[in-house]
């Protein structure tokens, strides 16, 4: 009889962050995206929605925070749920390590440019 060999113990607890951060995540994207449909849908209605509106609104730092956070608690959990993908289908370790590196950069660059535009804007 054969025994597989034991695996080896991970060298951090990398895995168990990543597993907690997507169940954290998802949770608070629930809270923030589901609030965020029904204030601009059916408070606002959806023939409302124009540029004065979304100006006036970020006059607030409260909405400009919120929609902040709804950008990188989005996207780091995309990026961690794409990451675990590449993790499983992607075999040979150099296309794992390129997928990767372009995943992180693609997500760094996103979170950066929607934080600019999020922080930098000026309502009229």
């Amino acid at each position: 009889m054969q025994f597989s060999p034991a695996r080896p113990r991970p060298a951090s607890n990398l895995e168990l962050y990543s597993w907690f951060f997507m169940r954290i995540s998802a949770i608070v994207m629930f809270g923030l995206v589901g609030f965020h449909l029904f204030y601009m849908h059916i408070i606002l209605g959806v023939d409302a929605i124009d540029f004065q509106v979304i100006s006036q609104r970020w006059e607030s730092p409260f909405w400009r925070l919120y929609d902040f956070f709804m950008l990188v608690f989005a996207w780091l959990h995309c990026t961690n749920g794409v990451r675990i993908v590449l993790d499983d289908y992607v075999h040979h370790q150099g296309w794992r390590v390129l997928a990767k590196s372009t995943l992180y950069i693609v997500g760094f660059i996103i979170i950066v440019l929607g934080s600019y535009v999020v922080f930098t804007f000026k309502p009229q």
